[in-house]
């Protein structure tokens, strides 16, 4: 195996910023005491600072850098190699996306204002997230009733609802008085502890479509072969996450057979090793629920 290493130089679309003034702890404030003066950077100034450390984009061979690089971390003489390696045998450790394949128009994704990927809903519930932790509908800030999941999976892999149930057991936390429907194919396999104010609905969804005057969205679905519609506030869309494209191109470049390559991660509950075509190469199967 060969690997190939090239100096890291990336194309920068910034501007070359000021430094940071770093906060400091007011003179009164500071007079009788010990505490520290320097306060540090905030989030958004640290990420600010950090855009600026390499905005040179190219480089010209000035050596600012290097004058101002405490570490010394600055080597001009560097060159690419190959290095050759040699090893036994070959893991590949499949990462996921942090990217649910839903795509527009299914069940009124990116179509209704009001309809998010189980992800996008992820980042609602968290405490830096664009609401700071609270379910607030998109269209309007306001607090949902009620949400419907929609597991769009036809083998129901318990990794799957597993993360849809710890999601929604989180926002019952930060909501009172919610009541949550997930919409699954088959309840044989869930065996899952379901709690208080969410319920498991065994249903086929046929349409989401969005009413006009309050932007809810009213779900129609076949259960038990008889038609149905309910009204939600929100809806949720969970499928399950696509392998990262950096393990397809490697299973490419491996030449690995299309059948070993559909890595079937959602179906073990612990990590598990699978011979793959070739000798000594083997795929590492992972989950969801370690994510």
């Amino acid at each position: 195996m060969t690997e190939k290493r090239g100096r890291y130089i990336l194309d920068f679309i910034d501007t070359p910023s000021q430094r940071q003034p770093m906060p400091e702890l007011e003179v009164e404030k500071r007079i009788d005491n010990f505490e520290e003066v320097e306060l540090g950077f905030t989030q958004e100034q640290a990420i600010a600072e950090a855009k600026r450390c390499l905005s040179c984009r190219r480089c010209l061979g000035c050596a600012l850098c290097l004058a101002v690089c405490e570490p010394n971390a600055i080597v001009f003489e560097q060159e690419d190699e190959s290095i050759d390696l040699i090893v036994d045998e070959v893991i590949i450790a499949p990462e996921v996306e942090r990217y649910m394949p839903v795509k527009k128009g299914e069940f009124g994704f990116r179509e209704h204002f009001n309809v998010l990927n189980a992800f996008e809903f992820e980042r609602y519930l968290a405490e830096n997230g664009p609401s700071g932790g609270l379910i607030l509908r998109p269209f309007d800030g306001e607090i949902p009733a009620n949400i419907a999941f929609i597991v769009d999976d036809n083998k129901n892999s318990n990794p799957l609802i597993s993360y849809i149930l710890k999601e929604a057991a989180l926002a019952l936390k930060k909501t009172s008085d919610l009541k949550i429907s997930i919409f699954v194919t088959d309840q044989e396999n869930i065996k899952k502890e379901i709690p208080e104010g969410i319920s498991i609905r065994k249903a086929t969804i046929t349409e989401v479509k969005e009413i006009e005057e309050t932007k809810n969205l009213m779900v129609s679905f076949n259960a038990d072969g008889e038609n149905r519609e309910e009204e939600y506030g929100m809806v949720v869309i969970a499928k399950k996450p696509e392998i990262s494209t950096e393990t397809k191109e490697l299973c490419n470049k491996l030449d690995l057979k299309s059948e070993d390559t559909r890595l079937p991660f959602w179906d073990t509950e612990q990590p598990a090793l699978i011979q793959t075509s070739i000798p000594n190469v083997s795929l590492c199967l992972s989950d969801l629920t370690n994510k």
